[in-house]
């Protein structure tokens, strides 16, 4: 295999590990957004707890042939991406729920930021269309959009993210214009290329891009 054949596999395996956080809308639908974000919560005391192991260890750690799959060599002495995911997962849950709730309150009811379904959609866009953005630009990009990002990869992020939402709103029933929000927003925020670890920043924009439209669709009565 060529070298640029071996950082791709990595990168596909790397990418799949991340995308388990979208166990949480299986968790979601069982038991609703407390139990999403507590379950969020377990899987951040896991990551952490495995890193701060395998970075104060690292050539002794166990696990470190599975981690050397999974993680960049420039994570490899610092905390994964996974930890940064997995708070940006449980900041966009927690936010969207109390925000529903006290929109509620005032007598808005936004279904589907109460239901949690609205910040799920946003970590499953974030998850699916980030890894596919990266693993399609490393595979055909060819026009550089900034450091490490490809028009093409942009482009698979956007579309792979849609259509993973386009399966979750199959199921519980979600308007598909989210989605597209949703996958808009990982690209702009992509190309804006802030300082912010993008796995932590991803599932947060795009939860308050969709509250902020929830609220405005209820408002107007489009949903």
């Amino acid at each position: 295999m060529t070298m640029a054949g071996s950082r791709l596999a990595a990168e596909i395996q790397r990418k799949l590990f991340h995308s388990l956080m979208v166990l949480v809308a299986v968790v979601n639908l069982v038991g609703g957004p407390p139990l999403a974000i507590g379950f969020a919560g377990i899987c951040l005391a896991f990551f952490l707890g495995f890193d701060f192991s395998r970075v104060r260890v690292y050539g002794y750690f166990p696990f470190r042939r599975v981690t050397d799959l999974v993680m960049r060599s420039s994570e490899r002495t610092r905390l994964g991406a996974n930890v940064f995911f997995a708070v940006g997962t449980i900041f966009s849950l927690l936010l969207l729920y109390l925000l529903g709730y006290f929109l509620l309150q005032l007598g808005l009811t936004c279904y589907w930021m109460l239901t949690g379904w609205l910040a799920v959609s946003a970590v499953i866009v974030s998850a699916i269309g980030d890894g596919a953005a990266a693993i399609v630009g490393m595979s055909i990009g060819r026009h550089n959009l900034r450091r490490n990002r490809t028009v093409e990869g942009s482009i698979g992020g956007f579309v792979f993210g849609f259509v993973a939402f386009l399966g979750l709103s199959y199921f519980i029933g979600i308007p598909w214009f989210y989605g597209f929000i949703a996958a808009l927003m990982l690209v702009l925020v992509d190309v804006v290329a802030l300082s912010i670890n993008d796995n932590l920043i991803n599932p947060v924009a795009l939860g308050i891009v969709l509250a902020i439209s929830e609220i405005m669709f209820t408002i107007f009565g489009v949903v």
